[in-house]
């Protein structure tokens, strides 16, 4: 790969790192997905680990992920031993879903110490009923859109 980035790609790459930074996430992992995004062509390792000028192995460990996200998918090209890596068709309602299920999760969460806590101050237990009705609320709505944009998007 001899295609070096643009001012406008890199800054690009560094919005989107600066985005997943700010819900928490790597920042590398961020990168990577605009990287990835923005390109026509599948990368190597070596050529995100080269675009991006970080070393090879938390593009490594973040490349996995986002595989198992399923933001990104692996390719293999004909006689090269070398992994590729393309964004997927739809890579935000695979993380959405992934969103999804943790908001459904919170909302157990809420649920199971209401249901086996009985000696909870009835202050605390309210925080967890908000927590629950919160979760839940957001989990319905969520799903709903997440339902819609699934059958449209085809």
């Amino acid at each position: 790969m001899s295609e070096e980035l643009t001012i406008e790609r890199k800054e690009l790459i560094e919005d989107f790192g600066n985005g997943y930074t700010a819900f928490g996430q790597p920042h590398v992992r961020g990168r990577i997905v605009g990287l990835l995004l923005s390109n026509r062509d599948a990368l190597s390792l070596d050529d995100i680990t080269h675009l991006l000028q970080v070393s090879k192995g938390p593009v490594s460990v973040e490349t996995r992920l986002l595989e198992e996200f399923g933001m990104i998918y692996s390719v293999r090209k004909p006689s090269d031993r070398k992994t590729y890596y393309e964004i997927t068709e739809h890579p935000f309602s695979h993380s959405a879903r992934r969103n999804l299920w943790l908001i459904r999760r919170n909302q157990q969460i809420a649920s199971s110490i209401m249901e086996t806590s009985n000696s909870l101050d009835p202050e605390v237990k309210l925080r967890f009923d908000r927590m629950e009705r919160f979760h839940s609320q957001l989990y319905d709505m969520f799903k709903k859109f997440m339902d819609d944009w699934e059958a449209d998007k085809l």
